[in-house]
């Protein structure tokens, strides 16, 4: 795996300069040894990327701006996976390998054959986790946006949510697998059984 990417605030980027601290300054001077002078690729969230060097390492990590480009590695179709609750802890592995292959968003829903029920609590703790790991994906991946895992919505929200949406794609259930032309579809075809999983593209 190469080098892992970094993402700031562009409100941290003064004259040229950006200051890393907290969990990014631990990975760079603890696991990366990382020295001054090394470079770096850092990211905006917003898909630009930074060529940066370290200028100091005393307090946080200091980088120099050498030059900046558009991140080439987001796909230009942006997708938005939504996945009914999985048992136990699968829904982690599948937000960090929906992350590496390119999704731009992860919309978790609760349907009637759901076994995972969370109440408000529970699924704004797991929601906060969730992006952790796609942040922490989006890095390994070297992504030019950290996707978003919005909050816990019931199947007719999300379908509502769909219809902003282009092209809906059901894969697995009952269904089997199509495309359906418009995300009004979906909600005559899944009826709110909800599929393994749906798949809509934004271009």
């Amino acid at each position: 795996m190469g080098m892992p990417k970094f993402f700031f605030d562009k409100i941290d980027m003064t004259q040229g300069q950006i200051c890393l601290h907290g969990e990014d300054e631990k990975h760079i001077k603890t696991v990366l040894r990382a020295k001054e002078g090394e470079e770096l690729t850092l990211c905006d969230g917003e898909g630009m990327d930074y060529q940066c060097r370290i200028s100091s390492l005393a307090d946080g990590v200091q980088l120099e701006v050498l030059s900046q480009a558009p991140c080439e590695t987001e796909p230009k179709t942006k997708i938005t996976l939504y996945q009914g609750l999985p048992k136990a802890d699968k829904m982690e592995l599948i937000i960090q390998k929906a992350v590496e292959l390119g999704v731009y968003e992860v919309i978790p829903v609760e349907t009637k054959r759901t076994v995972v029920k969370l109440d408000a609590k529970k699924a704004e703790k797991k929601v906060s986790r969730w992006n952790e790991i796609a942040k922490s994906a989006a890095k390994q991946s070297g992504r030019g946006i950290v996707p978003q895992v919005t909050r816990v919505m019931r199947y007719a929200e999300a379908a509502e949510y769909a219809k902003e949406l282009d092209t809906v794609i059901v894969s697995g259930g009952r269904l089997g697998s199509q495309i359906l032309l418009s995300p009004d579809d979906l909600v005559k075809a899944v009826d709110g059984e909800m599929a393994d999983i749906v798949f809509c593209e934004n271009k």
